[in-house]
């Protein structure tokens, strides 16, 4: 009786353990879309936070650090997964910060600042290209006919969405410079090409190891807090950007805004990067402002037009596209 008893049980088990793998699979195949919605929720938070730049950006990497810290102490093993990083996966991964998150969002910021937010969004467009490119002739990946198609008809989603702005922001980016909008636009690309390389450099780190841990994030963040306290030091900045983030109520809302856009998000990233071909990873992370219509429109209870909701459901088709061409190449 208990030799066929432990004979029956152990199909079972093996069936319910592949289901767990298949759950665990099908999940990494989103998780590029679940930053996205964690980076919209984090935006809408942090734009109400009167914090200039610089200061913000340094502030929500030191929450999603600590955090991840914690995950990394507390959790199983953690220490010694961090340990398990070799030299060279390292050194891929801090360059990817250093790259990626903070020059990368460095000059995102300043072509925010420089062109606005429509134009801004239009360039961040183009991270997925410089990606596909990358991934094509340096990683050697390649893209079905499927999953083209789905990162052209996201992309046509997101543009929509983008381009479909309130009058006052259109006039604010219309008396602008000619030197503001070139250095704007250089910036936006060095945001775009950043940030897809960052990308390609954490792709590389991840050789080796699994991308549902959070010990290659904490990597790339704690860089980031060094190379932004380093980088403050030497702008003689970091008095005043404390003050300014220790200013009354202002931690408590910097450390809500980071918990979801940049433990979560930058996490989740990570995670589809690790799982997925940049390109696809890329291309999902970068619906970001089909959420943003969204939470618009039910959070803030702001009226969005057809032509806008029309682009969120062709950038909506568009990742489907992108998760079934990947699961069938996978």
């Amino acid at each position: 009786m208990r030799g066929g008893s432990l004979a029956t049980v152990a199909p079972s088990l093996t069936t319910e353990r592949v289901s767990l793998n298949e759950s665990i699979l099908r999940w990494t195949e989103v998780a590029g879309l679940l930053a996205a919605v964690c980076w919209a929720l984090g935006g809408l938070l942090f734009s109400r936070i009167p914090v200039s730049a610089g200061a913000l950006n340094l502030g929500k990497n030191l929450c999603g650090g600590v955090l991840l810290a914690m995950v990394v102490f507390f959790r199983p093993g953690g220490l010694e997964s961090l340990a398990s990083f070799s030299s060279s996966a390292w050194w891929w991964l801090v360059g990817s910060s250093l790259i990626g998150i903070l020059i990368g969002d460095g000059s995102y910021l300043r072509s925010l600042q420089l062109l606005g937010p429509r134009r801004a969004l239009i360039l961040s467009m183009l991270v997925p290209v410089f990606a596909a490119a990358l991934g094509w002739f340096v990683l050697a990946e390649r893209l079905d006919g499927e999953q083209l198609i789905g990162i052209a008809v996201t992309l046509a989603g997101v543009a929509i969405v983008i381009r479909e702005r309130s009058p006052e922001a259109s006039m604010e980016q219309g008396v602008l410079s000619g030197r503001a909008r070139s250095y704007g636009t250089l910036h936006g690309l060095n945001a775009a090409l950043c940030q897809a390389v960052g990308s390609a450099l954490t792709k590389k780190g991840l050789e080796g190891h699994d991308p549902l841990d959070p010990e290659a994030s904490l990597i790339r963040l704690i860089a980031a807090v060094v190379g932004g306290v380093v980088l403050a030091l030497l702008g003689r900045r970091l008095r005043r950007w404390w003050r300014e983030l220790s200013a009354s109520r202002i931690p408590t809302r910097v450390f809500l805004a980071s918990t979801l856009g940049t433990f979560f998000g930058i996490w989740l990233s990570l995670i589809a990067i690790g799982s997925l071909p940049i390109a696809v990873a890329n291309t999902q992370t970068s619906t970001t402002p089909i959420f943003m219509t969204i939470f618009v429109a039910v959070i803030l209870k702001e009226k969005v037009s057809a032509i806008a909701w029309g682009g969120t459901l062709l950038g909506l088709i568009g990742v489907i596209l992108l998760i079934q061409g990947g699961a069938s190449v996978g």
